[in-house]
């Protein structure tokens, strides 16, 4: 079946599209705030600087006769000359001047002046003319451009103030729809509000500007967001590949730690053949029967471990019979057989306190179990002997009766087939019989070729 999705991809793969989407998301978010913040500080430093450029104007430049009194044309055109000149340095493209009952005494245009706007109808004046100037605002106007121009001088401005090749008249008009910050000023002599100032700085210039400075740090976040993708892709790959080589490293160390144990198992299994000389290969044989009953039932590969170390094992308990029992060549007495009926109790003794063998222990102990109950030491029945020992039961019983003994000849394997079909349900467990009997004679043959007995190999059809 063809995997799809994030299934297909690789651990390095998958690491990899996470850590860019979570970068990606921290990168536009501390861009996204970089901007907001960088936007409310240039709007903020504007507006406080454009209230001191035009509050210290005021100070030095104008008096307050500007908005007490009806000026002169002459004064007029000074006044004017002087708040062009000096505003236009800052991008200021338009202002008025109030009086504090709201009458307009200047403005650029000049239309406005003598016009009384009504202090309830503009919170901001009115709040201007108490001392306490509302937060700028970004407003659009529209607006003669030139005098936004450093440097502007009217045409009517006096002499005295320098070269009139400078001046408004010398350009050609540039009104149009401009964006400002519109930001409010109380005049303040003698620590008396006597007026109050609106201006609307130009503010695209610094727009622009902030616009490069957040353009700049983006790219700065997203070049230090592709440098650490990468930084933390290649320590992950690195110790990915690490992780892979130590647990390949682990992995052969144990299985060379298993296959140590298993030999010293056939080392301790030989030892018995050696002092049991009437069962010589009978615990490898055991194993091979074993097996071939397991691939029949289905069961995992990974229990074969446990199955095959138990048929090895399963007779450790006779290093405490005494040797004249163990290679009595005729029947045993009654009492030889108490002595003998110890063994499986005395290998799961000797076995059940080493952590991997724990499982072949309760093998060991149960070997001798019968199905109807009538076997030996715990009379356990049925289901509730272990799967291992009712396979073992089979397979032992199989190889005892094919092999020669002392006192017997080991019996043709058809023959020993059919003793295994009158045990089922009494003595072995139905379903591990049928198994055994599904095997093919072929292999059964093999198996039973290597066992010593006087009887000719002849393998059936199954």
């Amino acid at each position: 079946m063809r995997v799809t999705g994030a299934d297909a991809l690789s651990p390095v793969a998958r690491f990899s599209i996470a850590l860019a989407v979570i970068l990606a998301v921290a990168g536009i978010t501390l861009a996204a705030g970089t901007t907001v913040l960088f936007g409310r500080y240039v709007e903020t430093e504007t507006a406080r600087f454009t209230e001191d450029a035009v509050g210290s104007h005021f100070g030095t430049l104008f008096e307050n006769s500007v908005f007490e009194r009806q000026l002169t044309a002459e004064e007029r055109n000074e006044l004017e000359a002087q708040v062009v000149y000096h505003f236009s340095v800052y991008g200021i493209l338009a202002t008025r001047f109030y009086e504090p009952n709201g009458r307009i005494v200047f403005s650029y245009e000049t239309t406005e002046i003598g016009r009384t706007v009504p202090i309830e109808q503009s919170a901001a004046l009115q709040s201007t003319i108490a001392g306490s100037a509302p937060a700028p605002v970004r407003r659009d106007v529209v607006a003669d451009m030139r005098f936004g121009m450093p440097g502007m001088l009217p045409a009517n401005a006096p002499a005295w103030m320098g070269d009139h090749s400078h001046g408004l008249s010398a350009r050609q008009p540039d009104v149009r729809r401009a964006g400002t910050l519109e930001t409010w000023v109380p005049v303040v002599q003698g620590g008396e509000t006597i007026g109050a100032a609106v201006v609307w700085r130009y503010i695209e210039p610094i727009d622009a500007a902030l616009r490069q400075i957040q353009a700049v740090s983006a790219g700065i976040i997203a070049f230090a967001a592709l440098l650490l993708w990468l930084v933390l892709r290649g320590v992950y790959v690195r110790s990915s590949k690490q992780i892979v080589a130590q647990s390949r490293a682990l992995g052969q160390a144990l299985a060379e730690t298993e296959r140590t144990y298993d030999a010293t198992l056939h080392a301790l299994s030989n030892a018995l053949d050696v002092r049991d000389t009437e069962t010589e290969g009978h615990a490898r044989r055991v194993v091979e029967y074993m097996e071939l009953i397991a691939e029949e039932l289905g069961l995992p590969v990974d229990m074969y471990a446990t199955l095959r170390r138990g048929a090895l094992l399963h007779d450790i308990g006779k290093i405490g019979v005494p040797d004249h029992v163990l290679r009595k060549p005729g029947p045993l007495t009654d009492a030889e057989w108490v002595v003998m009926r110890k063994h499986p109790d005395l290998g799961a003794g000797i076995i059940e306190d080493i952590p991997f063998l724990e499982e072949v222990a309760i093998i060991v102990r149960a070997h001798h179990e019968r199905w109807d109950g009538r076997g030996y030491p715990d009379g356990l029945a049925g289901n509730d002997i272990p799967l291992g020992a009712r396979i073992f039961a089979v397979a032992d019983s199989f190889d005892a009766m094919t092999s020669d003994r002392p006192y017997r000849l080991g019996r043709p394997m058809q023959e020993a087939l059919g003793e295994i079909v009158g045990g089922r349900g009494t003595q072995f467990d139905p379903q591990v019989c049928d198994a055994f009997l599904r095997v093919a004679r072929e292999r059964l043959a093999s198996v039973y070729a290597g066992a010593p007995h006087s009887q000719p190999v002849v393998a059936t059809a199954s």
